[in-house]
């Protein structure tokens, strides 16, 4: 049997400032939008958390929803963002966590846009867990965003980043 605990992170993302500078010197002028971060066919969007059931990212989003969010952050605080600008767009290929120790996040998205194919980035975020099932589940939740912080940089210092708006 299934508990319906509902574990969610609660923090909100926050864009850094050293990810709107690398977005600032890899793209302006040039402005982009974000078109969409969607999940590849078989990642489940929610993942269980052992007993507790799914985890929830962020109150009433998908993790999709909470990183294209966060992708639209980090390009606004840049001044980098135009809702008429090339889209980015987001393909969430692996979402995956572990509870137990060693406790991580793997995230795995590939970005292109319609001017170019693109690349994939992919992070593996350690945290800290708990012996509690329900400690470990906040523990995964609240880690979510901060891997999620490590992914976007990954994104946004890769080498062909200021290549996806195209000339």
């Amino acid at each position: 049997m299934l508990l319906s605990v509902r574990i969610s992170n609660l923090f909100p993302y926050k864009a850094s400032p050293s990810k709107v500078i690398a977005i600032q010197q890899s793209l302006q002028p040039k402005k982009v939008s974000v078109g969409g971060v969607s999940m590849a066919p078989g990642v489940d969007d929610r993942p269980l958390c052992r007993i507790m059931g799914p985890v929830e990212v962020a109150p009433g989003k998908t993790p999709s929803q909470y990183i294209k969010d966060a992708f639209q952050e980090e390009l606004l605080m840049a001044q980098t963002y135009d809702v008429k600008g090339t889209p980015i767009e987001g393909r969430i290929e692996e979402l995956s966590f572990s509870s137990v120790s060693p406790a991580y996040w793997q995230i795995t998205m590939a970005v292109k846009s319609p001017v170019n194919n693109g690349y994939k980035v992919s992070v593996k975020y350690p945290f800290d867990t708990s012996f509690s099932a329900f400690g470990a589940c906040k523990n995964v939740a609240d880690a979510f965003g901060p891997a999620v912080q490590e992914l976007l940089k990954q994104v946004v210092t890769n080498p062909q980043f200021p290549a996806l708006p195209g000339n």
